[in-house]
């Protein structure tokens, strides 16, 4: 009963007590999660209640395990312009609660991202940013943050000295990062605002899980709100085609010597969290810089995309054959041919 309670309350808080509601988009809500979780039909009446918008899929860091980082080119490289991303929430505005305007690259790499988070924030959505920080705000940038709406800054680095910082976030500056995070802090304070929440994610490896009792300590030091302390991925761009042993064995380097601090079971060389089902394909829809529409954020090559939303359209694309045999394929957990979602049901859900 008290999970039961723990996830009523959150939903509570999610769709219903936010300044984000609308009678609309919780009508919405309620039916998309009927058709997810009880009906699981293919063709949907409703529309996603978020959005993953990716600025750009440009990334000045070269992380390992970032198919973006590994400098790969199964997907072209660009950034998202404002009147396309306009369009497009135009049209599905109205459903909306939450943008998250992250996905393959690095989003201030894209000078229109604070159009983006503006526009976004007019239509009453909630927004959020994952960045590496990396690149160097300047004061007029920093107030554009906080003024802008954005509700979660997102900053991702693993290191509380550059030396390790730099061994997975390579070619990355731990004081950049520092003092980015300073100057938004510096700007909430000017301006009176308590957004955006700035959180601050750090994934264990190997090479720093001996910095986890510190982390609190730079948190304070840097007025953070929230610290995510996670768990390393194996190749974000393979995950979805690996088995379990594969990605252990691709991990090794990375994997934390405290197998507690692990994703994986050391023993049977196995995921410890075993998901059964995907509810992407109905509640979320991943957009690409150039419009092109993956199933999921895990998918990497533009040879898997669903269709181009830019060019056909949101609703055309939401309900199109490849979407349909995405929800089918999951629903009877049965593999079809030509549908990149067939790899879940053989290599297991990502968690």
């Amino acid at each position: 009963m008290s999970y039961f309670l723990f996830q009523m309350k959150r939903s509570l808080e999610r769709f219903v007590f936010t300044e984000y509601f609308t009678f609309g988009k919780f009508l919405n809500a309620a039916s998309i999660f009927s058709q997810a979780f009880i009906f699981k039909n293919s063709k949907v009446f409703a529309h996603p209640i978020k959005v993953t918008l990716d600025p750009t899929n440009i990334c000045m860091l070269s992380c390992p395990l970032c198919p973006t980082g590994q400098k790969r080119k199964e997907r072209p490289l660009g950034k998202m312009k404002f009147e396309d991303f306009k369009k497009l929430v135009e049209e599905i505005s109205p459903y909306l609660y939450e943008i998250d305007l992250n996905n393959w690259g690095e989003p201030f790499l894209n000078d229109e991202v604070y159009k983006m988070i503006e526009f976004a924030h007019s239509k009453k959505i909630k927004t959020s940013v994952n960045t590496n920080l990396n690149v160097k705000f300047t004061e007029k940038q920093a107030e554009r943050i906080v003024k802008s709406g954005l509700d979660v800054l997102y900053c991702s680095f693993d290191g509380i000295s550059q030396k390790t910082y730099e061994k997975y976030r390579i070619n990355g500056k731990l004081k950049t990062v520092f003092e980015n995070i300073r100057l938004v802090n510096k700007k909430k304070k000017e301006l009176g605002s308590k957004k955006p929440s700035v959180t601050w994610q750090f994934l264990v490896m190997k090479h720093n899980e001996k910095e986890l009792p510190e982390l609190q300590k730079i948190k304070n030091e840097l007025e953070i709100d929230t610290l995510l302390v996670g768990a390393v991925r194996t190749d974000l761009g393979k995950e979805i085609f690996q088995s379990d042993n594969e990605k252990v064995s691709q991990l090794e380097k990375w994997l934390p010597q405290d197998s507690q601090l692990s994703r994986y079971d050391y023993e049977s060389r196995k995921r410890k969290l075993q998901r059964e089902y995907c509810y992407f394909p109905w509640l979320v829809a991943v957009i690409n810089w150039d419009g092109s529409t993956s199933p999921c954020c895990a998918v990497y090559q533009k040879k898997d995309d669903f269709g181009n939303v830019f060019k056909d359209g949101f609703k055309k694309v939401w309900n199109n054959e490849k979407y349909r045999q995405a929800r089918r394929i999951i629903a009877k957990k049965a593999p079809e041919a030509g549908n990149v979602c067939s790899n879940c049901i053989r290599t297991g859900f990502i968690d």
